[in-house]
């Protein structure tokens, strides 16, 4: 792999991909589906394949096509999946490469990139969902190191998971000092106490676990303390970036898939794709599909080109969430009873996309990031606005 992100690097990461996954049966998804489980080992292939370490010899921001790619050919397979590898890559070695700074530092993202070790984040908790500032769950320094107390629940791939990155009050400051912490899952204290049931998304388990009177030594805080929260903030602008790609291959999925139906179905001696209300509503989907994919590249390069992409990356993550649940949902209606049945994979892609309008932030915390954004004043609109009120006047 070079140390580059230039289009020969990402089509030969891509190859890389396809290799690591083409292993992966409809049987073996089907099974994860069935268990609510995505066994350890198949992150630890991808890590085999280079996978992860493919992602992150560019650098965070230029490695940016290889997040989408990852996405993109996981997605294909299993949405499970490409949600743990997310979590994986982007929330714990992200977290490692970024601010990781002693030797266990290393050797731990050694470990990670490896296969070795599979990290999942903890935020949510027990009485509030996106309130990062509501935490609970509190660190306390100690000579030792820090004294960790709190519950955290809807981890993501926490069963297949060594270690969660967890989110904590620093006990004593401000509700909104937050930092980040490196939990070994086998630690004395640490307990998963089980799992939930969710609608989709069934191969990457949620899980709710409990730091009871955990002693962890100093190199267990995450770059520095009362950062947290710029820290998670800026780690999910990558999660986001991925969980659009992810959508977007369920749409072109969902579409591709529908199409092929509508060309061979017939409705009264004639295909179902001559009703031009079919026609209409999947090239409808194809044209917004055509516009959400720009948009996405256009934000890849922006990355890419280190340039800032959060206000970007939200507003889209925002527009193609709702994308993704009105087309799966159309193409599901076009495809008929089929269509309702798991014998088919539209309800399975139908259920997976309504995930996202949830986690990786919800449609409402999006949307005021966006709106917060027209409070800034700007001098161009702002004077021309001078100028229209300026000439309001009675002719």
């Amino acid at each position: 792999m070079t140390a580059t992100a230039g289009i020969d690097s990402e089509l030969d990461y891509r190859r890389r991909l396809r290799d690591a996954l083409s292993g992966i049966t409809p049987a073996a998804v089907a099974e994860w589906e069935r268990v609510g489980h995505l066994p350890r080992r198949v992150l630890a292939d991808l890590a085999a394949a280079d996978v992860f370490r493919g992602r992150w010899a560019p650098g965070a921001q230029v490695g940016i096509p290889m997040v989408v790619a990852m996405a993109e050919e996981s997605a294909e397979i299993c949405s499970g999946l490409a949600l743990a590898a997310m979590g994986h890559s982007e929330i714990f070695i992200g977290g490692l490469h970024w601010l990781g700074t002693t030797e266990w530092h290393r050797t731990l993202l050694d470990d990670a990139l490896a296969g070795r070790a599979i990290g999942c984040f903890g935020s949510t908790e027990p009485q509030g969902g996106s309130d990062l500032a509501g935490i609970r769950t509190t660190a306390t320094r100690t000579p030792e190191g820090w004294h960790l107390r709190g519950r955290k629940r809807y981890v993501s791939n926490l069963g297949a998971a060594t270690h969660v990155v967890a989110v904590a009050r620093v006990e004593g400051s401000q509700a909104r000092d937050l930092a980040l912490f490196v939990v070994p899952l086998d630690h004395a204290g640490v307990r998963v106490h089980g799992f939930f049931e969710a609608t989709g998304v069934r191969a990457c388990d949620v899980g709710e676990v409990s730091f009871d009177e955990v002693l962890l030594p100093p190199e267990a805080l995450l770059g520095t303390e009362g950062m947290g929260l710029a820290y998670a903030s800026r780690l999910l602008q990558f999660e986001r970036l991925s969980i659009c790609a992810q959508l977007l291959t369920a749409v072109r999925q969902s579409i591709g898939l529908t199409a092929a139906h509508a060309r061979r179905r017939l409705v009264g001696g004639v295909p179902l794709l001559d009703k031009q209300v079919v026609r209409h509503r999947l090239a409808t989907a194809t044209a917004r599909l055509g516009v959400a994919d720009a948009a996405l590249r256009d934000v890849v390069a922006r990355g890419t080109a280190k340039l800032p992409f959060a206000h970007q990356v939200a507003a889209l993550k925002l527009v193609v969430g709702e994308l993704a649940s009105e087309v799966t949902d159309g193409c599901l209606q076009l495809f008929g009873a089929r269509g309702y049945t798991g014998n088919f994979p539209l309800e399975r892609w139908w259920r997976d996309v309504r995930l996202a309008r949830i986690g990786g932030g919800a449609d409402e915390v999006l949307t005021e990031a966006v709106a917060s954004r027209l409070r800034l004043p700007d001098a161009r609109f702002d004077a021309a606005l001078d100028r229209y009120e300026a000439a309001d006047i009675a002719r």
